[in-house]
């Protein structure tokens, strides 16, 4: 590449590399992504359907940024504390808005565990649920999978909770003895209540569109540098030919254009 070549080529060539380094980059993030939703996946293949063990054997721990028993069914026995209801908002189901009850549950040891017991349908104003059914009082034997709490989203709670913050909750409960390590999703209550919330369905164990966009974000990167080296080898030869060095290339005629001077000539 000569310097003529270079002045007018170089910052074409310096925008195809930035954005082969940009597209990489996205590509790599997408793998990423793709790679976290498949070990989430397994966890859950992995421990949603074992039979339930008792809260005592829970070995609540990490390994690889991932709780290892996360969706474990585990076992409890205790009373409701129905007059501690808690409802946390924006949590679509189906396209429909809603919110999910929480609701604590006092283990037999005096430990409180938060429960999650379902989906309930926003009314038409989108304030409140359609309706709340409590559990009745009594002794409850449960059957929940265990879930690690989620993070404080940092905005300001009202009377209702914007995400399922274990502390948030602690905070506006009575004791010290709640437990914020993890919460439990209902799986099945004995005694059962004839009015429950609708029951949250399996995780979706579908990977999404990450490879896909992966592979594209790489495929746009090598595009990028074809349609470069296809721009400047057509320059350089037209180039070549107003400076005499290769004969001009003949334009293609249409058939179109054949047809026409076809029926001119016979004419």
């Amino acid at each position: 590449m000569n310097q003529s070549a270079i002045r007018r080529w170089g910052p074409w060539l310096v925008l195809v590399v930035l954005f082969a380094i940009a597209t990489s980059l996205l590509s790599s993030w997408q793998f990423d992504r793709r790679e976290e939703r498949v070990v989430r996946i397994e966890q859950v293949q992995n421990n949603y359907d074992l039979p339930p063990i008792e809260i005592s054997q829970l070995d609540w721990r990490q390994e690889n940024g991932l709780q290892v028993m996360e969706w474990r069914p585990v076992r409890v026995t205790g009373r409701y504390l129905s007059d501690q209801v808690f409802l946390v908002r924006n949590r679509p189901l189906s396209g429909q808005a809603g919110f999910l009850q929480l609701v604590p549950f006092e283990l037999s040891n005096g430990d409180v565990l938060i429960i999650d017991r379902g989906w309930l349908p926003a009314s038409s104003k989108l304030l409140e649920p359609e309706f709340n059914p409590t559990p009745i009082s009594g002794d409850y034997e449960l059957v929940v999978r265990v879930r690690a709490g989620e993070a404080d989203l940092g905005r300001e709670e009202t009377t209702t909770l914007a995400s399922i913050d274990l502390l948030e909750v602690a905070s506006r409960l009575p004791g010290e003895n709640v437990i914020t390590d993890y919460y439990g999703r209902l799986s099945s209550e004995s005694p059962a209540n004839s009015e429950v919330p609708i029951p949250m369905p399996k995780p979706s164990l579908n990977e999404g569109n990450h490879l896909s966009y992966a592979i594209q974000w790489i495929i746009f990167g090598l595009m990028a540098f074809g349609a470069f080296i296809w721009a400047y080898r057509n320059d350089q030869r037209l180039l070549a030919e107003q400076r005499g060095e290769l004969p001009k290339r003949t334009r293609r005629t249409r058939q179109s254009d054949r047809d026409a001077e076809f029926e001119d000539a016979n004419q």
